[in-house]
C-alpha cells in the first residue's frame, strides 16, 4: 500500500485490534506503537498492542497521520494539525483541504528535523526487522520443506530395495520350482520305463506259461 493511498475505513466496525489496524495502515508494529505514544491524546482508547480496541474515528486519525508523514510534515506539526481539526466535531473533506492549503509553512528547526530523521530512521529500522523476521520463517519453511523432501527421498530409497528384495526371492523360488519340476519329471519318465519293462517281462511271462499249459495237453 502506498503511502499517500487513502485508507478504506469500515465505519460499520465498532472496534478493530492492534493487528488488524497494522494491516489496514500497512505499517509496522512498531511505528504503530510510536504513533500511539505520541498522538494517544487524539484518540478514543488507551491503546497497547495485547488488549486495544480502535475505534472507525481512531483509524481514521491515524490513517492522517501517515498521511502528513507522507508529505514531510514532523510530530509536532501533525500534532498542530490534529488540535485544529479536533476543534471542529467533524470537519468536512472541504474544510481540511481549505485548512491545509490557507496554513502557512512552518520551516521546522534543526531538533525537529533530527526527531523527524530519527523517526524515520526507526520506520525503516522496524521495516527491516519485519522484512528478516520474514525471511527467517521463510527460510525455516525451506528448511522444513527440505527435510521432508530427504525424509521421502529415504523411504523410496527403502522401498525400493525392499522391492529388489521381493523380486529376488521370487525370482528363487521359481528357480526351485522349476528345478523340482524338472526332477519330477526325470522320476516319471524313469518310472514310465520301469513299468513299461514291467509290462513286457509279465507279457513274457504270461505267454510261456501259455505255451507250458499247451505241452501239457500234447
Amino acid at each position: 500500500m502506498n503511502e499517500h493511498t487513502p485508507v478504506t475505513i469500515d465505519r460499520e466496525s465498532t472496534s478493530q485490534t492492534f493487528a488488524e489496524v497494522t494491516e489496514l495502515l500497512d505499517v509496522a508494529p512498531g511505528t504503530l506503537r510510536r504513533w500511539i505514544q505520541r498522538f494517544g491524546s487524539f484518540l478514543q482508547t488507551t491503546a497497547t498492542e495485547s488488549s486495544s480496541r480502535f475505534t472507525a474515528s481512531d483509524v481514521e486519525t491515524l490513517s492522517i497521520v501517515r498521511g502528513l508523514l507522507a508529505e514531510g510534515n514532523t510530530y509536532e506539526q501533525i500534532a498542530h494539525r490534529l488540535k485544529v481539526m479536533h476543534a471542529s466535531p467533524h470537519p468536512s473533506l472541504e474544510e481540511r483541504e481549505e485548512e491545509r492549503g490557507s496554513r502557512p509553512l512552518v520551516t521546522p528547526g534543526p531538533a525537529q528535523l533530527n526527531r523527524a530523521v530519527g523517526d524515520a530512521v526507526q520506520t525503516i529500522t522496524d521495516t527491516q526487522k519485519a522484512i528478516l523476521n520474514s525471511q527467517t520463517s521463510i527460510r525455516d519453511l525451506l528448511g522444513v520443506v527440505v527435510q521432508d523432501n530427504f525424509n521421502l527421498k529415504e523411504e523410496n530409497r527403502k522401498l525400493r530395495e525392499r522391492m529388489l528384495e521381493i523380486e529376488r526371492v521370487q525370482a528363487e523360488y521359481q528357480r526351485r520350482e522349476e528345478t523340482r519340476k524338472e526332477r519330477l519329471e526325470s522320476r516319471l519318465r524313469a518310472l514310465e520305463g520301469t513299468l513299461g519293462a514291467l509290462q513286457q517281462q509279465v507279457a513274457h511271462w504270461v505267454e510261456l506259461q501259455r505255451q507250458r499249459r499247451r505241452g501239457w495237453f500234447w
